[in-house]
């Protein structure tokens, strides 16, 4: 009887072990389940520090240029809506450095920007549809502009291009200008509400701007929950290349236009064997790191290569994007 008690024991321990990890392995599918669905929802009243570093080099054979571009925004959640977010974006800061030839430029259009108030509302996953504040933000742009024209008087080239710079972001309609006026917003949504499981991925192609210019380009992209664990913390991949056929079409035609703007014949022949003399390629790839249904920090890095006609370029950019709350 004594012996038989034991076994009972014994039996009963092992069925609530037993119990007790398959209880612990529901209770872990159901947390990463949940992990992977969490939702952005930031509290209305909060403020987060969003803060981008955009670093990026050129090498030509006769030597390298770099840039360095560092800004710092704030973001206020004002107000939750049925179909999304009314928030405000102020500019706070922003360096420019580097020996690249745009660094002027770039430097006068981020200080146009400075804490200029851009009220936006956007979609449930935080991507601005469009400015609600336009009129207002254009005219405290365009006041900022004008006090920096003066740095361009000697430089007649320069000042046009500012003054084309200023008209594109100041003549924008409402709905383009959400994505020229915070577009931090608008890549920090692209990890936000996906609805996705781990392992899961989605394969996208779109018009992509063609960095050499004329028509624009294919890309294919490849957006992949990669990791997800139980406290809620998420690792998206996006991987961007450019579709072979689009690239293809191109460089025939870019190479057609080498040859008639150079006089020589325009023959089948001649434009292949323009074409296999250049290499053309573009690499994009960009990982964000969610955590409670925020993105909390994006990095991303793209590589230009461009080589024929004498010409050997090579332009890559890295850039980073963090998030915190506010103190």
């Amino acid at each position: 009887m004594v012996a038989g008690d034991r076994t009972v024991n014994v039996a009963g321990s092992a069925l609530a072990r037993v119990a007790t990890i398959i209880l612990a392995l529901v209770t872990l599918g159901t947390a990463w389940a949940n992990a992977a669905g969490a939702i952005y929802d930031p509290p209305v009243g909060s403020r987060w520090i969003i803060e981008t570093e955009t670093r990026g080099e050129e090498t030509r054979p006769e030597g390298s240029t770099t840039s360095l571009v560092r800004t710092r925004a704030e973001l206020i959640v004002e107000q939750k809506t049925p179909d999304g977010f009314r928030i405000s974006w102020v500019q706070r800061g922003a360096t420019v450095e580097g020996n690249a030839r745009d660094v002027p430029l770039r430097r006068a259009y981020a200080g146009v920007l400075e804490n200029v108030v851009i009220r936006a509302s956007t979609d449930s996953a935080g991507k601005p549809l469009r400015i609600d504040n336009l009129d207002e933000a254009r005219a405290a742009m365009r006041s900022s502009a004008d006090g920096l024209v003066a740095q361009f008087a000697e430089r007649p080239a320069a000042r046009a291009l500012f003054d084309q710079l200023m008209s594109e972001l100041t003549e924008v309609d409402a709905g383009s200008a959400a994505s020229v006026y915070v577009d931090g917003l608008a890549t920090l949504a692209v990890a936000q509400n996906t609805g996705m499981k781990r392992g899961e991925f989605r394969s996208t192609s779109k018009p992509a701007e063609n960095p050499l210019g004329g028509d624009a380009l294919i890309s294919n992209e490849r957006f992949e929950l990669a990791e997800a664990d139980a406290a809620g913390r998420l690792t998206f991949v996006n991987v961007t290349s450019i579709d072979a056929a689009s690239m293809s079409d191109f460089m025939h035609s870019f190479a057609k236009g080498l040859l008639a703007a150079s006089g020589d014949s325009v023959t089948p022949a001649r434009v292949e064997l323009l074409v296999k003399s250049m290499v053309f390629s573009f690499d994009k790839r960009a990982e964000f790191e969610v955590e409670d249904g925020m993105t909390r920090k994006v990095s991303e890095k793209s590589t230009t290569v461009f080589r024929g006609m004498e010409q050997n370029l090579i332009q890559t950019e890295a850039r980073t994007i963090a998030v915190t709350r506010a103190p």
